[in-house]
């Protein structure tokens, strides 16, 4: 059988807070008339209730410098436990749940079904044109776009087709024409979709960091959707699809198979953090 060569454009793209009670003890004046004794017995007087006064203020004093630090003992307990309880609800973070889109396959790898899910819609590899996608109201970028009139040549691929999700991000589309004959690439059939995120969580990054990453994960899977989760591991792909085709030392896991038209192979190829093992690329491609 005559296999053609087929030109491929797929680029990758890579990737940051003593209550002092003063008590005046009146001076008791003595006159002159009354007696020593007197005198002496009004000094005792005096003095016994000075020193009454003055023990009672004290115990006053000791009391309610007590309560004033027992109050401000519980007041900072208070304080630190709102601030670790503020602190737990601020750096929680949540993961998208995942869940099988209607269409897709429960195999992480399906040869046979190589499709993608956006807005409820499925789109299949293979099958699937240019035109569809624009139609179906993928953030194409306005200046790419224009190039769906361009004519491209028989058995020839596009260029890829870049949209950004969010800040952190993105797929690539490329579309082929299987043909002899040239046709316009909003006719072209779906051939590749690349998925990135330019990071992926890592215990020695700083919690902001970590949020968002996750954030812009979760926002993705709000309208686009494969039939493996975003947070997927190495060994939980392996666990699902236990025979790959080929693995390498930095991560990366393929399911391919040879083309029957084109010189070359098709499939799935993912690729794992190799610090984490958790998916960060993944390129599903098709050729007849």
């Amino acid at each position: 059988m005559k296999k053609y060569m087929l030109a491929f454009s797929l680029a990758a793209l890579i990737m940051l807070s003593a209550c002092t009670t003063q008590t005046s003890l009146g001076n008791q004046k003595v006159t002159e008339s009354e007696s020593v004794a007197d005198v002496e017995s009004v000094e005792e007087t005096v003095s016994e209730e000075a020193e009454d006064n003055k023990a009672g203020t004290l115990n006053k004093e000791a009391d309610q410098n007590l309560d004033d630090s027992s109050s401000e003992s519980e007041e900072s307990s208070s304080d630190a436990s709102s601030e670790a309880s503020s602190s737990e609800t601020e750096t929680k973070i949540e993961y998208y749940d995942f869940k099988l889109a209607e269409g897709l396959s429960e195999k992480y790898a399906d040869l046979d079904n190589r499709s993608f899910v956006y807005n409820g819609k499925v789109y299949k590899l293979g099958e699937t044109t240019l035109q569809d996608l624009i139609d179906g109201g993928l953030p194409f970028d306005e200046k790419e776009i224009k190039n769906a009139e361009n004519n491209v040549n028989g058995n020839h691929e596009t260029s890829r087709y870049t949209i950004n999700l969010n800040d952190l991000t993105f797929i690539q589309l490329v579309f082929i024409n299987k043909t002899d004959d040239s046709m316009p690439e909003k006719d072209c059939l779906l051939s590749t979709v690349r998925w990135n995120v330019l990071y992926v969580p890592h215990d020695d990054y700083q919690d902001s960091l970590i949020e968002q990453i996750v954030s812009s994960i979760n926002d993705c899977a709000k309208d686009l959707s494969f039939s493996f989760p975003y947070y997927l591991t190495k060994d939980e792909l392996l666990e699902k699809c236990p025979d790959p085709t080929s693995t390498d030392e930095y991560g990366k896991v393929s399911y391919m198979v040879a083309s029957e038209v084109y010189m070359g192979s098709s499939g799935y190829s993912f690729q794992f953090d190799k610090d984490t093992n958790q998916l960060k690329d993944v390129t599903i491609s098709w050729l007849p």
